[in-house]
């Protein structure tokens, strides 16, 4: 190693211990993960590590299907690394390293690198109130659904959530996202405490437009897609733990022919310091990759489904168990569906570490296959 490099290596280890035994002292550790690096950038992270006895895992961006080859296999699902800079008070950047193993071809086994997200995100000064705590990303962005559903179901080690699960759409694409609350802030001790996935005491909405590839694909075409979600508090004042989602895309699936994509979305969902409870539905026509085609033609196949999740955590206790229920389908002749059990307990080690023991058997188009994991969550 050359001699710059150790001095380099010294004076960022020297930056972290200095910046995280100050945050320590002040209370911040104990309140937010991420790890400040000499007061200007804050680094974090997330690692999915498995030991996985199943089919082969699969992403919404994958070219390929469920494979139907048993393995048993220590695993790394996904890892994340994130950079984060605030650039003045309005303005910020954001980079997230997607890592996970390539496999197909030459390099199968390999870790593979791409990027999930790489904005500029800015708060704009013109709150009033009835418009709060607006924002917008530009770059490659959040979607307004699976962040928002990550942070109500949080296990995503296990697996996608529903709609991506399905290949509906995925994650992150490039375009811009806008977001903010009509009327006030929900109260900063909640949304710590209980739940922070809707902001808005009464309302939070989420719209934006984007090439409708997915973080990880190609443009074919020149349509976009147009997505958008309204969460929605009923009870703020006396029931702030239930709130209601609507989500749609509207646009065309990314292949040259550019097939007809459109989504409905409902989810209803309570969430308390020990009980998660969430119920969903969806309606559409196609998907983002415009794989769901009736085959020889470019015509989008219809499908549905719904989904239900639910968590209780134990308490004065580490532990949590956890189960959900998926069920999909593709309106054809032969009425192709998906049905998936799955549940599991977890226990939390502390902030950063969850162990999550879990069980799935899935049903697709009538082959029946179960899977088994114990799955190490890592969050820093």
């Amino acid at each position: 190693m050359k001699l710059k490099n150790i001095i380099l290596f010294i004076l960022l280890f020297y930056s972290l211990n200095t910046t995280i035994a100050q945050e320590q002292k002040n209370g911040i550790d104990s309140e937010e993960k991420g790890i400040t690096i000499a007061n200007f950038l804050k680094m974090s992270g997330n690692w999915f590590i498995a030991y996985r006895d199943g089919i082969a895992q699969t992403q919404a961006d994958d070219e390929i299907g469920i494979i139907n080859e048993h393995k048993s296999a220590f695993v790394l699902k996904r890892s994340y690394f994130t950079l984060k800079k605030d650039l003045d008070k309005t303005f910020s950047v954001r980079y997230t390293m997607d890592l996970t193993v390539d496999r197909d071809g030459p390099d199968a086994g390999n870790i593979e690198t791409r990027l999930k997200y790489l904005y500029v995100k800015a708060k704009p000064n013109f709150n009033s109130n009835v418009f709060t705590g607006n924002w917008i990303e530009v770059g490659m962005v959040h979607t307004p659904w699976l962040d928002y559903e990550q942070k109500i179901n949080t296990y995503r080690v296990q697996d996608n959530m529903f709609i991506e699960r399905n290949k509906i759409f995925n994650s992150a694409d490039f375009g811009v996202t806008f977001g903010g609350n009509i009327g006030p802030v929900m109260n900063k001790k909640f949304l710590k405490e209980v739940n922070g996935a809707m902001p808005g005491k009464y309302a939070t909405y989420v719209i934006g437009i984007y090439n409708g590839a997915g973080y990880s694909g190609e443009e074919k075409n020149n349509n976009k897609i147009i997505s958008g979600r309204l969460s929605l508090r009923p009870f703020a004042n006396t029931l702030p733990e239930f709130h209601i989602s609507g989500y749609f895309n509207v646009g065309k699936g990314n292949s040259e022919q550019a097939p007809k994509f459109n989504q409905l979305l409902g989810f209803v969902t309570y969430t308390s310091k020990q009980l998660t409870l969430t119920a969903q539905a969806h309606r559409g026509i196609g998907d983002f990759r415009a794989a769901y085609l009736y085959e020889g033609t470019n015509k989008p196949i219809k499908n549905n489904g719904y989904s239900y999740f639910g968590e209780y955590k134990i308490k004065k206790t580490p532990f949590a168990i956890w189960g959900r229920y998926d069920s999909f389908y593709l309106k054809t002749d032969d009425v192709r569906g998906t049905k998936r059990y799955i549940g599991g307990v977890s226990y939390t080690v502390n902030k950063y570490l969850r162990l999550i023991a879990n069980a799935e058997h899935n049903d697709k188009a009538l082959n029946e296959n179960n899977i088994y994991e114990l799955n190490l969550e890592v969050s820093f």
